[in-house]
């Protein structure tokens, strides 16, 4: 049974998804699809740190610090995510392009919510990591008073999505010279950011804030049959 941390991908990023995969279904097409395959990567990416950062502020208190140093770290990987994107993928064939495409297809699934198939953006967790990440979560939602552990908890997530929303996507792409040192410099600048706001940012937060933080967090995680 599979462990997945996940969250519902929005109407539009759906119709970019099935648009994409619709022109590469049966192979490599013959129009370009460069635009099309840039505009779902950086909309992809968008979401994620929506979703992954920004959704958090929701749960700040007016006198907290919490959204300043959220809406940082978003505006650093959402920069560093649309350049690498721009750089790399508009120059592509669609040939090349087409790892890209098997890469974020491979990031949907499908669950039901309210007896309706909806789109989630996912990762797989091992067991140990799932079973540590719900531990933490759940004690923050009831308790919200253990600091450190959401901290480590926090720390241990950042690398695991860093490693599946940003190396694999990465990976899935021949990169030339000067891309590769691009995604390296993101790599360090976005571990190096996240790892920073969160040891900032988590020992700060408020009894409430934390029990939401967690209770939102906790949300994302699946068993799935």
């Amino acid at each position: 049974m599979p462990f997945l941390f996940a969250f519902p991908a929005s109407k539009t990023l759906t119709r970019e998804f099935n648009e994409v995969l619709a022109a590469f279904a049966d192979g490599v097409p013959s129009t370009p699809q460069a635009g099309a395959v840039v505009s779902l990567a950086q909309r992809y990416a968008d979401e994620i740190v929506d979703a992954l950062v920004l959704n958090l502020m929701k749960g700040s208190s007016a006198s907290s610090s919490a959204p300043k140093v959220l809406d940082t770290v978003a505006k650093v990987i959402k920069s560093t995510a649309h350049t690498l994107v721009k750089q790399v993928l508009a120059k592509m064939s669609n040939a090349e392009l087409r790892p890209m495409t098997s890469y974020i297809a491979s990031r949907r699934t499908q669950h039901p919510v309210a007896g309706v198939l909806r789109d989630f953006i996912s990762f797989e967790l091992e067991q140990a990591d799932f079973l540590l990440l719900k531990q933490a979560w759940a004690d923050a939602a009831a308790h919200g008073d253990n600091h450190a552990a959401m901290t480590d908890a926090m720390l241990r997530f950042a690398d695991l999505a860093v490693q599946a929303f940003y190396r694999e996507s990465a990976q899935a792409v021949t990169l030339g010279f000067i891309a590769r040192n691009v995604f390296a410099v993101g790599d360090t600048a976005i571990s190096k950011g996240s790892k920073s706001a969160i040891k900032r940012l988590i020992p700060a937060l408020k009894r409430t804030e934390l029990q939401a933080f967690g209770r939102y967090f906790g949300d994302m995680l699946l068993e799935s049959a």
